[in-house]
C-alpha cells in the first residue's frame, strides 16, 4: 500500500514507528497509539506503558515492556484485546490495553 492510499490513522502509525525506532523519550506529552486504537491486527512494538507504577508493574509482570514485540490477535471492539507475547496469549481488558502504546514492528 502506498502512502497516497493509506488511511490517516495508518500514516500516523508509520510516523510513530519511526519515533519509536529512534528511542523517542515518552513523558507527560506522550505520543503513541493505544493498542485498541491501532488500524490493523499484526505485529507491534511496545513504545511505552502509560499509567501509574502499579499498572507498569502489572504489564512488566505479564511480559509487556517497552521495546518488546507483540502480536495483536483481536481488538475486541473496545471490550477485550487479545495479544500474543513471548509465546503466551493474553486477554486484556479495555483499560489495561489502552495503557499500552504501540507502533508497527
Amino acid at each position: 500500500m502506498t502512502e497516497d492510499h493509506a488511511t490517516p490513522s495508518c500514516l500516523l502509525l508509520s510516523d510513530i514507528a519511526a519515533q519509536c525506532q529512534r528511542r523517542h523519550r515518552f513523558g507527560r506529552g506522550q505520543t503513541g497509539t493505544p493498542l485498541p486504537e491501532t488500524c490493523c491486527n499484526g505485529r507491534m512494538r511496545v513504545c511505552a506503558i502509560s499509567g501509574d507504577r502499579q499498572t507498569c508493574a502489572k504489564m512488566a509482570n505479564l511480559g509487556v515492556r517497552p521495546g518488546s514485540e507483540l502480536e495483536l490477535l483481536c481488538k475486541g471492539g473496545g471490550q477485550q484485546c487479545m495479544i500474543k507475547i513471548d509465546g503466551s496469549t493474553l486477554s486484556l481488558d479495555a483499560p489495561s490495553a489502552a495503557t499500552i502504546m504501540v507502533a508497527p514492528a
